[in-house]
């Protein structure tokens, strides 16, 4: 069996559980997984690891999300003993009082999936297996809990609490508390927890899934704790979050991560399903409730006060996965709230990993497109503004939110912004999205080409501004290619045209030149990655190496001395973005902004026509001319420091907003927006 425990927070409660596991488990395998969070618990954190050289660590360098690390640490395990095993996932806090004895017995029977132990009693508690054991979630159970009624309904079908503990082990329902035996045979029948769900709730679905299938869960107590009412484990008190405080933004983010948990498992699929239900019904409780009331006009006076009369703004993504647009939203929504504005982060299908980054002061809720509502507390004053992509759920909340809001005698504005690479055959947008886009108030493009091509084959907005993407300012890179060996490399999601294989063929033509000492690494992965890994030559096996997921750019570029962008179809590359500011050099082909991005070849070498032999010509000149890649690296990084950072971005975006609301708020930036039509 190996123990399983992922870290977001101090040292001490992570201390006491592997005090326990070492006590009561010994010669267990012990797996860490540490979030990144705080430099003093982090540290503390790298202190513990040292005293404990027996323990698997694993350092993360971005928060991946709980669900996400538990599935990395049950793989590793796993690849330790080249079989599926049987795993004990601890929450840090939760301490070991016994072997486990009883539950290990009742885990190995044929058809268990999953057992927890009976907790050692809290006397402060009536019913102490409310820790551990609850009714399978429901919509009814779900917002009678939330409407705080769930205590009152006890033992009736509307509450998923427990009148009483199960009569024997076997739970109809799920076990929760921070301390589950999950069996090697279930795992190897339904695979590992679903990451949709990010940080919570992944564990009651998966139970769920194995009850669905046949499969039981059990809440074990041990014979030798009966008499002397003690448990084999001991689980730390509630409260919302370490380190959280009750009305804090912290706190706020934890309740928004609740809920989209029960959104997701309730089922929230296509738009439909009880989970949206939820998300609607929650919104209408806390217009309902007196102390959420209360909370609701307390929350709405801070805002203001922190706003100061600048607009509030609504973003939408469809989700927070790794993505360039996804990012770039989250890098605005952090910028903005840091100037003061409220801002609300409306994801529409599901969440992902970008979660992590935003700012605790940015409310994030996940609800349906066909719920055009954000909490008017988050949202003071008279005019906001919605930015978000050009998809249909996008348009369609954004549409909706502007007319009701407008029916209220509020200014709403919709400003789309469009990341979408042109399709330059045809029209890139439907009739119907071109007929949608053009009742916006506003347009955003990346550049003056993007709109060029965007509007080739129909018409758009009547207003259009640009706004490149940007991001944080990173530290330079030296060049490294000193050696005669330069080492080339993709950083992409791997798709079959970003033409990885082009870019290879090119570069083994090179060989007939007498230029060997070359090597491409392509970092990412992607619907594409194994057909195209599959047919990569095999005598370039040794200089093309597909590396797989990559954690950051800082990764990747650490190991590549240019980056190349061969794909014909790109909007905007941001991962050119991420190079240039870095000071890695960029070779890409001609495509949507990259020709503007690159300064038409004087930071970057431009590509064209997408041939091979194109390519291999400018392969040929880079490895050539060493000094001058240099010189043109240092040149991309002086252009994307002016041009393409968060700082910029937001002054651009901010006078949009002065633009489409027609009036100065505090903290706009002067001057007016880069206007091309309007």
């Amino acid at each position: 069996m190996a123990v399983l425990v992922v870290s977001a927070g101090a040292a001490d409660p992570l201390e006491r559980t592997l005090d326990g596991v070492a006590k009561h488990l010994p010669g267990a395998r012990v797996l860490v997984w540490c979030q990144p969070v705080a430099p003093a618990a982090d540290d503390d954190r790298a202190h513990l690891a040292t005293d404990r050289p027996e323990v698997d660590w694993t350092f993360a360098e971005a928060d991946a999300g709980r669900v996400a690390a538990r599935n990395a640490l049950a793989a590793r395990a796993d690849a330790a003993t080249d079989t599926t095993g049987d795993l004990l996932l601890l929450d840090p806090g939760v301490e070991l009082l016994g072997p486990l004895a009883a539950a290990r017995a009742v885990l190995a029977r044929p058809g268990v999936a999953a057992v927890a132990p009976m907790p050692e009693p809290d006397p402060a508690e009536q019913h102490p297996w409310d820790a551990v054991v609850r009714r399978t979630p429901s919509l009814v159970g779900d917002l009678v809990a939330y409407a705080g009624a769930e205590e009152r309904l006890r033992g009736r079908p509307g509450s998923e609490l427990l009148a009483a503990p199960p009569a024997g082990s076997a739970v109809d329902g799920v076990l929760v508390g921070g301390c589950l035996l999950v069996s090697a045979a279930a795992r190897a029948a339904l695979g590992g927890f679903d990451e949709d769900f990010f940080d919570r709730g992944e564990d009651l679905a998966w139970q769920r899934a194995a009850r669905a299938a046949g499969w039981t869960v059990h809440l074990v107590a041990d014979p030798e704790d009966a008499g002397r009412r003690a448990g084999q484990v001991r689980l730390p008190g509630g409260g919302i979050a370490a380190g959280a405080v009750a009305g804090t933004d912290a706190a706020r983010r934890e309740a928004e991560l609740e809920r989209a948990a029960h959104v997701i498992l309730l089922g929230n699929a296509g738009h439909r399903g009880a989970g949206t239900v939820y998300a609607a019904g929650t919104r209408v409780l806390d217009r309902l409730r007196p102390a959420a009331r209360a909370a609701r006009r307390r929350r709405t006076e801070h805002v203001a006060d922190r706003a100061a009369g600048r607009p509030g703004v609504v973003i939408t993504s469809n989700n927070l996965v790794l993505g360039g647009a996804e990012r770039q939203r989250i890098l605005l929504a952090n910028e903005l709230v840091a100037r003061g504005h409220p801002v609300t982060v409306v994801c529409l299908k599901e969440l992902g990993r970008y979660v992590t980054e935003l700012d605790p002061r940015v409310r994030l809720t996940l609800q349906p497109f066909w719920q055009p509502v954000v909490d008017t507390a988050d949202l003071p004053g008279d005019d906001a503004v919605v930015v978000g992509g050009v998809t249909n759920t996008e348009m369609g909340f954004a549409l909706a939110w502007r007319a009701a809001g407008r029916a209220r005698g509020q200014r709403r504005r919709w400003l789309p912004a469009t990341h979408d690479p042109a399709e330059l055959d045809r029209p890139t947008y439907s009739a119907a999205q071109a007929r949608a886009l053009r009742a916006a108030d506003g347009l955003v493009v990346l550049s003056r080409q993007h709109h060029v091509d965007l509007t080739r084959h129909q018409a758009l907005t009547g207003l259009v501004m640009v706004v490149p993407n940007g991001i944080p300012e990173p530290g330079a890179l030296p060049w490294r290619a000193t050696d005669g060996r330069i080492r080339f490399g993709m950083l992409t999601r791997i798709k079959a045209y970003k033409n990885p294989l082009l870019l290879a063929d090119a570069l083994a033509a090179l060989d007939a030149r007498g230029l060997t000492g070359w090597s491409l690494d392509i970092f990412g992965d992607g619907p594409d990655k194994a057909d195209l890994e599959a047919r990569t030559p095999a005598h370039l096996a040794d200089r093309v190496r597909w590396r797989g997921r990559s954690s950051g750019p800082d990764h990747a570029f650490a190991e590549i001395d240019v980056l190349c962008v061969p794909s014909g179809f790109e909007a905007f590359p941001l991962v050119m973005v991420e190079a240039m500011a870095r000071g890695v050099p960029v070779m890409a082909a001609v495509s949507g902004a990259i020709p503007e991005m690159l300064d038409d070849g004087r930071a970057g070498v431009v590509v064209d026509p997408l041939t091979r032999a194109a390519w291999t010509d400018a392969l040929e000149a880079v490895m050539r001319d060493p000094a001058g890649s240099a010189a043109l690296g240092a040149a991309g990084r002086e252009r994307a420091l002016a041009n393409y950072t968060a700082t910029a971005m937001t002054d651009q975006y901010q006078r949009a907003f002065v633009r489409v609301l027609d009036r100065v708020f505090p903290g706009a930036p002067e001057g007016p927006p880069r206007i091309l039509r309007g």
